[in-house]
């Protein structure tokens, strides 16, 4: 049994983001809930009020790890924006540092690899509490991609051919979570390692760069 009370709040939302996201909300009891998590069926009254809250608070647990590594790629990229200006070279390896960015919080997180089925529930069936994850992470992600294609073909973000631009690149980066037990199939892989990991990166920079009309950087490039 789960003995202290921050533990259990822990245990609570840990069983939660793995239960909701393997089974779905209706399909979860408190009290398998509270088995899971090792604690008595009274906890998540105690802790969170009850079953939807202990959802929302499964989110904002989700919310809470992610979000300060979304803040550190979009601090790079504008960071990098200024320096990188019209200069196509710049400008690609900005695209380069930011697609390396993204991949590392997608596939090199280990605690992403728990949220995966919860988080793509959430996109396919989206809850109640779904505007609260997407002005948290989605969005933030998504109007960033949409800067970079605004900054390398000097559009307009907020044009619908720029953000379905956008779009389209987020889909690339995401499909290797969302869409991972295909690839780890076709690959005969059982995990991401660093390697594999870093040859998805340099591919993945090489299709960014190539569609946004930019040459891709050499080994050599500064």
């Amino acid at each position: 049994m789960v003995e202290n009370t921050e533990s259990s709040s822990l245990a609570l939302i840990h069983a939660a983001i793995e239960l909701f996201g393997r089974d779905g909300y209706s399909a979860v009891s408190t009290r398998t809930l509270s088995k899971k998590a090792g604690t008595n069926l009274a906890a998540i009254k105690y802790h969170f009020g009850g079953k939807d809250d202990l959802y929302l608070a499964a989110l904002e647990h989700v919310i809470a790890l992610l979000s300060p590594q979304v803040e550190m790629a979009r601090t790079m990229f504008d960071q990098g924006k200024g320096l990188a200006g019209n200069d196509p070279v710049r400008q690609a390896q900005l695209v380069s540092n930011l697609v390396e960015g993204l991949l590392n919080i997608f596939l090199r997180n280990k605690e992403m690899q728990a949220f995966i089925p919860f988080v793509i529930r959430e996109f396919f069936v989206p809850g109640k509490h779904f505007a609260i994850f997407y002005e948290a992470l989605p969005r933030r992600v998504h109007e960033l991609v949409t800067e970079m294609v605004a900054m390398v073909q000097d559009s307009d973000p907020e044009a619908q051919e720029t953000i379905i631009r956008a779009h389209g690149l987020v889909g690339q980066l995401v499909i290797f979570n969302l869409g991972r037990e295909i690839l780890f199939r076709r690959m005969n892989w059982q995990e991401y390692t660093d390697e594999r990991i870093s040859l998805i990166t340099a591919e993945l920079t090489a299709q960014f760069i190539r569609s946004l009309g930019l040459e891709v950087l050499d080994d050599n490039s500064d």
